[in-house]
């Protein structure tokens, strides 16, 4: 009986021995692998995540951009065409001007930009001034209302 206990003794040390063996060499570095391998894919999810943020920030950098090229190209074609009516407006008004001058003229039997007394020749200028200060002060409004706009 001593030598069986002595054998199941042995037996169970043996066992024992074997099963540190095999857990400190085999299954826990096998195990700290697997930890590393997890931190390591954790890491390289984070940086596809800060990667996707970064392509984010700068696609909504560019979309701001863009949007802000288009608000000046929209302002800057606004004010040409607010320009090229305001001269269209002042060749009008001088014209309206020269044709009611040579009129006047006309009707005096004078040839065409002749001299006209100075009363009539005042009537006309002072005519032809409002009109000029009229479109002025079109023009100035339209282009404070197209500058609010675009602020």
């Amino acid at each position: 009986m001593k030598k069986t206990l002595m054998i199941v003794a042995i037996i169970a040390m043996i066992t024992i021995a074997g099963s540190m063996i095999y857990y400190f060499i085999f299954f826990k570095p096998g195990q700290q692998k697997s930890e590393i391998r997890l931190q390591e894919q954790k890491l390289e999810l984070e940086k596809e995540k800060q990667r996707a943020d970064e392509i984010r920030i700068e696609k909504d950098k560019e979309y701001k951009e863009q949007q802000e090229l288009n608000k000046k190209a929209e302002l800057a074609e606004q004010l040409v065409d607010l320009t090229n009516w305001y001269n269209e407006a002042m060749e009008k008004a001088y014209e309206n001007y020269k044709k009611s001058w040579n009129e006047y003229c006309k009707d005096r039997g004078l040839a065409p930009d002749s001299l006209l007394p100075i009363d009539i020749a005042n009537d006309l200028g002072e005519y032809y001034q409002k009109e000029l200060d009229h479109i002025d002060k079109l023009y100035q409004n339209s282009k404070d209302e197209i500058y609010k706009l675009y602020d």
